[in-house]
């Protein structure tokens, strides 16, 4: 298991409830392994095994696809 640190503009959030649904449907993604959402930064760092996810496949998470109004962008990967 390879560790990396994935940083994510997250687009849409407004609120604390904001901020545990992006958390939690990044938490669901397989190869997750730990998940930091700030609201007031509007960033998410994400702690992936980089044998199982690409930081690309995050952008496609079910969180960011409609009819979702959140969206991401890689910032760091």
């Amino acid at each position: 298991m390879e560790d990396r640190k994935v940083r994510l503009r997250i687009y849409g959030m407004t609120c604390d409830d904001c901020v545990a649904t992006v958390s939690r449907g990044l938490r669901n993604q397989d190869g997750v392994i730990d998940v930091k959402v700030s609201l007031k930064e509007g960033i998410a760092e994400v702690a992936v095994d980089s044998a199982k996810v690409k930081p690309e496949a995050l952008l496609k998470n079910g969180v960011f696809t409609k009819p979702s109004h959140y969206r991401a962008t890689l910032v760091d990967h």
